[in-house]
Parts: structure tokens; C-alpha cells; sequence
């Protein structure tokens, strides 16, 4: 009888420590389960943040061209403005000569 009391207390004994050390594994899992999703989210803002700095660089890009185009073709206009500007003053230095002539 004294054995099987000893062997139930040594299998309660078992028991705790079996307890015990799945606490112990199952906060290490715990743990290392943190850091993986916390390593997995600084991974992703990383990525992001890498991406909308390529996104924002194409879209710059895009809208110096875009400006660029603008220019141009305001030059254009303005250098088209600019001839008919004097032309229309030649004429009115033509016509102004005329009258002083008396022509």
C-alpha cells in the first residue's frame, strides 16, 4: 500500500512538472509568436512605405513632364503672340507714316 501511495505521489509530482514545463513551452511559443508578427508588420509598413515612395517619385516625374509639356506650349503661344505683335505694330507704324505723308 506504502508503494502505490509513494507512486501516486510520484506520478502527481510528474504530473506538475509535465504542467509546468507546457506553461513554460507555451510562453516561449507565445513569445516567439510575438515576435514573428511583430517582425512580419515592420516587414509590410516597410514595404509600403518603400512603394509609396516609388508611387510619389513616378508621380513627380510625371508632373515635371506634364509641366514641362505646359511650358512648351505656352512658349509656343507666346512666341507666336509676340510675332504678331509686331507685325500689327509695323503695320501701325506703316499706317501712321501713310497719314503723316498724306499718302
Amino acid at each position: 500500500m506504502e508503494d502505490v501511495i509513494k507512486q501516486i505521489v510520484e506520478a502527481e509530482k510528474e504530473a506538475e512538472e509535465r504542467i509546468e514545463k507546457a506553461k513554460q513551452d507555451a510562453k516561449l511559443i507565445i513569445q516567439k509568436a510575438r515576435e514573428d508578427a511583430k517582425n512580419i508588420e515592420n516587414s509590410i509598413i516597410q514595404k509600403a512605405q518603400e512603394e509609396s515612395k516609388k508611387i510619389v517619385e513616378a508621380k513627380k516625374k510625371e508632373g515635371e513632364q506634364e509641366a514641362e509639356k505646359i511650358l512648351e506650349e505656352n512658349e509656343k503661344e507666346l512666341e507666336e503672340l509676340k510675332a504678331r505683335a509686331i507685325e500689327n505694330f509695323e503695320k501701325a507704324v506703316d499706317e501712321a507714316l501713310k497719314l503723316v505723308r498724306g499718302i
